[in-house]
């Protein structure tokens, strides 16, 4: 689906207060080796979310390199038995726990995000508020499906929550 219509979408679930002062935005640099992809969210014009995979990907990195040393011994010769040695799933493990406490800590992946944008419709709204991606929950608290009431008694679990629940209450105050 072309980025216009899920923007088009997506928007459309923005609260009628905050509707005409937000906008989000997507780039490819198609000069860069792998075409490095972000994804951008703006109020009144000033950048409040990013998602970019690159510094993503290179913090996660960064981070499995240092713990790298917590992981069972490696395989001698890498044959397919790789696949069910404790090493690899240990790993795996170690670096999807790395990218949950990245996210949690406000760096997103373009990916990622991507991938939410387009669940997003799909999903209630009791259902957007207790899903795992917390940008799913940051766009939710921005949403019309839900009240005032509701907004009061949310807790946020992430900056980027914490965010978006600043700016939907500042808009429901005016």
């Amino acid at each position: 689906m072309q980025f216009s219509k899920i923007k088009k979408q997506i928007l459309s679930f923005v609260a009628s207060s905050l509707r005409p002062r937000l906008d989000l935005y997507a780039t490819v640099d198609r000069h860069f080796h792998d075409g490095e992809s972000r994804i951008w969210m703006t109020l009144d014009g000033e950048p409040f979310f990013k998602a970019e995979d690159l510094r993503f990907t290179q913090e996660a990195d960064r981070r499995y390199a240092l713990a790298k040393a917590r992981l069972p011994q490696k395989p001698e010769r890498i044959t397919l038995e790789i696949f069910q040695s404790d090493w690899y799933k240990t790993s795996r493990e170690l670096y999807r726990q790395i990218e949950h406490e990245l996210e949690q800590e406000g760096w997103h992946a373009n990916y990622n995000v991507q991938q939410d944008l387009l669940l997003y419709p799909t999903l209630s709204i009791e259902e957007a508020l207790t899903y795992p991606h917390a940008f799913i929950r940051g766009f939710a608290l921005l949403d019309r499906r839900v009240g005032k009431r509701r907004l009061e008694r949310v807790t946020c679990d992430t900056p980027f929550e914490l965010t978006c629940l600043k700016i939907r209450l500042e808009a429901e105050a005016n």
